[in-house]
């Protein structure tokens, strides 16, 4: 009776600590440590920590703080206006264009760096007061906005593929090629649905049909394509091509990043050090939460635990359909509270064993997984993107920014159902991407 207890008894305790403000690393550190030594006394101890040796081995994780850097670094070098001035010359004229020109942004940028506050900082500073200035929608504006940004987290090199590959143990590379398909489906519906919207909302959205931009000027702009495209080709390039694994393509990536900065002349002390603190911060929050997330995976396995839950879920009735529907509910109602990160290693021991055993493709289904915590950075109280927003533009107020959110986080969820229904749309690039 304990042991079908005392998991459960875990988890609520777990989510009291996070409730009462506790950091989530600490928190689970703290679960991990009570429990163990509550079951094994002292020896709970090793219990608690053999699973953060393993997780130190990961050659998968080394990819993380030069993605991180690489993304910290272009950042400081001005890509994301010259960019933006690029689509902007191509598409300017297209009612709601700024909008759809940030969706592309985000997409870009999710292609070169894989960090979501990077790309939601980025697209608000630049897009977000000319869209104002022009007469744009606020909450068309702001929505596009986040939306946009939240696609580094599904289109490659993804920062969240590569802990939960490492955590699953499936192939980063073919999550990646999988994130291209989620990506391009959302990028897809965000984009039909701001055209649409527009459409219907003309007094809401202007055309400034005054601008005049020649086809010299629009060839001219496809200049500042280069660059980030060579960055782009040279990551997901290198991966797909076989030429080199996920964290190797890392290591081009930021490389590559560091040359083009240098050619732009952007590069200096100042930029460099800001850049390496930023990866210093970031990588530091993701392996105390993924350290704190590994102990707790082994004592709750140690008590029991796993094994109980995914008994329990392949009892339910057309377990097929409702274990897929309860996971992924799970993960919605989480990323409320907690951060993506918590949640990939708290839930990936939990619910993958149990949705792999039901006959899904542990890859697809690692790709929706992913995808879902992209909601979890725009529901609040806790939505991470949200936040980014606010510390952007600190005069929008966060009830402005809540209500701005809901029709794209309903979209978020149309592309997910979209891949759900036709898994073909992840496969296909996995299977074109890795032949054999």
């Amino acid at each position: 009776m304990a042991n079908t207890v005392m998991p459960f008894i875990m988890f609520i305790f777990l989510f009291g600590l996070i409730l009462l403000n506790v950091p989530v690393a600490f928190a689970l550190f703290f679960t991990s440590i009570v429990f163990g030594l509550i079951f094994w006394g002292w020896n709970g101890l090793y219990v608690t920590f053999q699973g953060i040796f393993s997780l130190m081995n990961s050659w998968a994780l080394v990819a993380l703080p030069l993605f991180v850097f690489m993304s910290a670094i272009l950042e400081r070098s001005g890509v994301a206006d010259e960019l933006f001035t690029t689509f902007y010359k191509l598409f300017g004229r297209v009612r709601g264009s700024l909008a759809v020109i940030a969706i592309m942004l985000g997409y870009t940028i999710g292609a070169m760096s894989g960090v979501v506050a990077a790309a939601i900082a980025s697209l608000a500073l630049i897009i977000y007061p000319l869209m104002v200035r022009h007469g744009y929608d606020k909450k068309l504006a702001i929505g596009s906005i986040l939306a946009a940004g939240t696609l580094p987290q599904v289109v490659p090199p993804s920062f969240n593929m590569i802990v939960y590959g490492s955590v699953a143990g499936v192939s980063v590379g073919k999550l990646f090629a999988g994130g291209l398909g989620v990506g391009t489906v959302m990028a897809l519906v965000f984009s039909a649905y701001v055209i649409v919207w527009s459409h219907l909302n003309k007094d809401k959205v202007p055309v400034f049909a005054s601008d005049q931009i020649s086809l010299r000027e629009k060839i001219i702009s496809l200049k500042y394509l280069i660059g980030p495209l060579a960055i782009i080709f040279g990551v997901l390039g290198s991966i797909f091509t076989g030429i080199a694994t996920p964290t190797e393509a890392s290591g081009v990536g930021a490389f590559l990043s560091l040359i083009y900065v240098t050619v732009r002349r952007k590069l200096n002390r100042k930029v460099l050090e800001e850049a390496l603190l930023v990866t210093l911060k970031v990588t530091s929050m993701a392996c105390w939460i993924m350290a704190g997330g590994s102990a707790f995976s082994s004592v709750f396995s140690g008590i029991g635990g796993k094994k109980l839950v995914v008994d329990l879920l392949l009892s339910l009735p057309a377990a097929r359909i409702t274990v897929l529907v309860f996971s992924l509910a799970l993960i919605f109602f989480l990323g409320m509270f907690v951060d993506p990160v918590s949640i990939i290693m708290i839930m990936t021991p939990i619910l993958t064993p149990a949705v792999v055993n039901l006959g899904y493709d542990p890859l697809w289904w690692g790709v929706v997984f992913t995808s879902m915590l992209l909601v979890s950075y725009l529901t609040p109280p806790v939505g991470l993107g949200l936040y980014y927003f606010k510390g952007a533009i600190e005069e929008v107020s966060m009830d402005e920014i809540y209500r701005a959110v809901i029709p794209f986080i309903v979209l978020q969820v149309i592309a997910i159902i979209i891949i759900i229904l036709y898994p073909d749309v992840v496969l296909w690039f996995i299977r074109a991407l890795f032949r054999g």
